[in-house]
């Protein structure tokens, strides 16, 4: 339980500053962080208005289950993963879900 308690105030901590930064070239656009009530699930959202189209896209979903962290869509050039990385979370503990299954057994990072 603990592990998990630590993934939660990582992955919250980076989605919150995620969530902090403007997005200079579309201002009208908002960032909308979501958590379930258990902090098992996370995701951030753009919503608003960019070049007079509405516009309502997924940035990150992240999910904890079974004791890892999976990642099921990161929509950034940031790579997720390699910041969980950085914060401390082994990469046996990170799963890429948005990788087909052979995929996963060739990115150094957990396959489930």
């Amino acid at each position: 339980m603990e592990k998990v308690i630590k993934y939660q105030e990582v992955i919250l901590k980076e989605l919150k500053h995620r969530q902090s930064i403007k997005i200079y070239n579309a201002p009208n656009l908002k960032r909308h962080l979501v958590i379930n009530k258990n902090k098992t699930e996370f995701v951030l959202l753009d919503v608003g208005w960019f070049n007079k189209k509405y516009v309502s896209g997924l940035v990150f979903h992240i999910e904890i289950k079974n004791e890892k962290i999976w990642i099921h869509e990161d929509n950034t050039d940031v790579d997720i993963a390699s910041v969980l990385v950085e914060e401390g979370i082994s990469k046996e503990d990170i799963v890429l879900g948005f990788l087909p299954d052979y995929a996963k057994e060739l990115s150094n990072y957990a396959i489930a």
